[in-house]
């Protein structure tokens, strides 16, 4: 215990490392934010659980939430040091609307969090994911019902932390529950990692995504896809990022062999080492079916230098591939819609990331892709500052949420506003109701320009009618943070990182499930004190 009070004290003063090189964007790098707090405490504490006789960390139930399910803390593990957990993940069992399965980073523990319901999110059952072995952490979760094997698949990042502090061999993971998700099995490697920044060959995958066919029409049905994004560089030097699939028919089990599949179009114009028009600068890779079976997966890109306004560069394009035949072949990508979050629209935080006027935490423009479950209507959410002071050498942000939708994932409308207002608006995350078709996004909101403090929104609707329901009951912090702290004038305890996502997911009965990253719980640690940041859950 005392070894961890010490290590954590450590953290508290001494502050972050910045990232360990470059890529084709700010927002487009690994993380090392969050593994570099992860791993000093890793190393600071004692472990709690011993390797599986075959070498893989089992997963261990740590402890139990119960209360009313309307701005519910899931975080029950560490109540003495209230270590952060961020970027959680949501979903909803296709077949039971009261069983749910939630996830984040977890820096209390090695791995991911999981946090499991079977009454609609009444009572949470949480604990520690499994990983491939003792030395790795976990990060980036996400998790899919897969209504054919019965499974729960979780899809995770799992790595090594070197004594540099550098990410080594970052692999992409699943790991399986076949009790709905109280235990989780020994991790399947889908996507293999290699080396560090120090080799002359490394490959750290990053920012993947899972979804699961659960249209029983569907002649893919109980098909899950994984895609992600395989960073490589060379003795430290970025060279591409393309996108890659792999996909299952036995619950995660097995896995087809890793393709790329983000391809190239004439607007990939901008090649670090590629040719051609090669589309492999990418990042925040997601995929979703269509009732039909068809797979769309969406992606941001940087090399479409025609939309790069004078004097800066790496101006994101969203894209779109799609399969006709269950992820054996992909079209070429089709371009969505350009973003306006290049390296002189944001302005940057201590470690050189993309941030909020007056913030220090990491932004980024990401959001996801969805398909109808009804008729396929395809939907976009993003932000961006196109409505803040960008192209400019001090940017000030007052960033939206927009939206694009598609019949065909070809032809695409937008972009439509979701949240125009004062202020910041930034991580959506869209799902569409199955019982009335109408869609959801959920994101957070500094509806005061410049304001100290965040919220957590969800719109619902149709593009042009959006009904806007606030769902926190207090309000988040990061300016006043216990972890991650920025350390710099006029903003030293700013919080530099919160995740990169939050999480929303529709049950069969209409209910709206919601999780996302809040720093409303003021905490005092040792002779410092602070917002945390733990996982909060509403219905709707």
């Amino acid at each position: 215990m005392k070894r961890l009070a010490a290590g954590l004290l450590c953290m508290l003063t001494v502050g972050m490392v910045g990232p360990a090189g470059a890529a084709s964007s700010p927002s487009d790098e690994p993380s090392q934010e969050r593994w570099s707090l992860k791993g000093r405490m890793l190393k600071a504490a004692a472990p709690k659980r011993a390797a599986a006789p075959s070498g893989f960390l089992p997963s261990e139930i740590e402890c139990t939430v119960r209360g009313r399910p309307d701005n519910l803390n899931l975080d029950c593990d560490d109540p003495v040091f209230e270590s952060p957990n961020n970027e959680p993940d949501i979903e909803v069992d296709p077949k039971d609307p009261d069983h749910m399965i939630a996830s984040s980073n977890d820096y209390e523990s090695c791995c991911d969090e999981f946090y499991t319901t079977f009454n609609g999110g009444r009572t949470w059952t949480t604990g520690d994911m499994s990983a491939e072995d003792p030395n790795r952490i976990g990060s980036d979760p996400v998790t899919v019902f897969d209504p054919v094997s019965g499974n729960a698949i979780h899809a995770s990042l799992n790595f090594l932390i070197t004594e540099e502090g550098l990410g080594d061999d970052g692999d992409v993971v699943v790991s399986l529950s076949k009790d709905g998700g109280l235990t989780w099995g020994d991790p399947v490697v889908v996507g293999e990692g290699i080396g560090d920044d120090d080799d002359p060959l490394q490959i750290f995958n990053d920012k993947e995504w899972i979804v699961t066919d659960t249209n029983p029409d569907s002649p893919y049905y109980g098909r899950t896809y994984l895609t992600w994004t395989a960073f490589r560089s060379r003795l430290g030097v970025y060279t591409e990022s393309p996108i890659f699939e792999a996909h299952s028919d036995d619950g995660g089990v097995t896995w087809t062999e890793p393709q790329e599949i983000s391809g190239s179009d004439p607007t990939c114009t901008y090649q670090e080492t590629g040719r051609g028009r090669q589309c492999d600068e990418d990042q925040f890779s997601v995929p979703t079916v269509g009732p039909d079976g068809t797979l769309y997966v969406a992606f941001e890109n940087a090399q479409h230098e025609a939309a790069w306004e004078a004097g800066e560069v790496f101006e994101s394009q969203y894209m779109v591939v799609r399969s006709t035949d269950g992820g054996e072949s992909f079209s070429g990508p089709v371009s969505v819609v350009d973003l306006e979050d290049g390296t002189r629209d944001y302005p940057v935080n201590v470690n050189d990331r993309q941030t909020l006027t007056d913030y220090q935490i990491r932004v980024n423009s990401a959001g996801n892709i969805v398909a109808s479950p009804a008729n396929g209507k395809l939907y976009i959410v993003f932000s961006d500052n196109r409505d803040g002071v960008h192209d400019a050498d001090r940017p000030v942000t007052d960033t939206n949420v927009y939206m694009m939708t598609s019949k065909d994932g070809i032809h695409w409308r937008g972009p439509l506003d979701v949240a125009d207002r004062p202020g910041d608006q930034w991580f959506p995350w869209a799902e569409v109701n199955p019982a009335n078709g109408e869609v959801g996004v959920i994101y957070h909101d500094r509806p005061v320009p410049r304001g100290s403090s965040y919220a957590t929104t969800l719109s619902e609707g149709r593009p042009g009618h959006w009904r806007h329901d606030v769902i926190t009951s207090e309000r988040s912090h990061p300016r006043n943070s216990l972890y991650f702290r920025a350390r710099v004038k006029g903003c030293f305890k700013c919080a530099t990182f919160h995740g990169d996502y939050i999480g929303l997911d529709y049950g069969s009965d209409g209910s709206a499930n919601l999780a996302w990253t809040d720093m409303s719980r003021l905490i005092e640690f040792e002779d410092t004190i602070g917002y945390t940041e733990n996982i909060f859950f509403s219905r709707r």
